[in-house]
């Protein structure tokens, strides 16, 4: 019952999305409706969102993969900063959509931080290629328990490669900031 309230409160925001606070802090449980209900609203906004803390309540990657996949119609509305915290597995597809999203030249998230998320070198892997076109991103916080040297590795040859002068020119140097809080 408390979900479907969520979405109602949410969705009301249709009507009049610049209502919705520049800076928004949800503990939600993972309801796919409430989430995409959630990237509507944040799309349909004039002014785009400064911060989006999203704690999801359900260990369920599917809300997020809606989330994601909502932004991705209007990547030039998506918030400055995107905080998704709270013990889940991001599903494969999650981490398309997010890469997806990230990739976009129209993306405006300068920071993305995945609390507790459990990403591994696969995702991680996925994820650095999207940066690789990704002009905005500044700050990336991620769950590093669950990487390897090989996940370091992917994010160090992404930030600065060094391998040739083509390699460091081409390599990603708008970002700042990456590792565990």
């Amino acid at each position: 019952m408390a979900i479907r309230y969520w979405y109602l409160f949410i969705r009301s925001f249709l009507l009049l999305p610049d209502l919705l606070p520049k800076c928004l802090e949800l503990s939600l449980y993972g309801d796919p409706d409430v989430f995409k209900a959630l990237g509507e609203v944040i799309t349909k906004r004039t002014c785009p969102m400064n911060t989006l803390k999203l704690k999801c309540l359900s260990r369920e990657g599917d809300a997020i993969l809606v989330f994601m996949g909502a932004l991705q119609s209007s990547p030039h509305q998506t918030p400055k900063l995107i905080d998704i915290g709270q013990p889940m597995y991001l599903s494969s597809d999650a981490i398309i959509a997010i890469s997806t999203l990230l990739q976009n030249q129209e993306c405006k998230i300068e920071g993305l931080v995945l609390r507790q998320t459990r990403i591994y070198d696969e995702s991680l892997a996925q994820i650095s290629l999207s940066l690789q076109k990704n002009v905005t991103l500044r700050e990336f916080i991620v769950d590093t328990k669950s990487l390897t040297n090989t996940g370091w590795d992917i994010m160090s040859s992404l930030v600065c490669n060094t391998s040739s002068i083509n390699s460091t020119y081409s390599s990603n140097h708008t970002l700042y900031k990456f590792g565990p809080n």
